[in-house]
């Protein structure tokens, strides 16, 4: 992904574990690349589980707590 028009970057410095820079150091675009969508993917997936929180808040608001046994069958299932 190509960034924005007009857009930055910021510079810093990380302390990354060296098998990890083995195998993204010669990633398309570089370490950096990779570091950059990494965080990207990260970001998305912490979003989504904000979202997916307030989503159950309303719910729970809506139609009081859910029942923790199935819960607990249904995450089961998601393993």
């Amino acid at each position: 992904m190509s960034r924005a028009k007009g857009r930055t970057k910021v510079r810093k410095t990380l302390t990354l574990d060296p098998e990890l820079v083995m195998a993204f150091g010669d990633a398309e675009g570089g370490l950096s690349a990779a570091v950059n969508a990494a965080l990207r993917e990260h970001l998305a997936r912490m979003e989504r589980q904000d979202a997916l929180a307030a989503r159950i808040a309303e719910l729970e608001t809506e139609y009081g707590p859910a029942d923790r046994a199935e819960v607990e069958r249904f995450a089961r299932h998601m393993r």
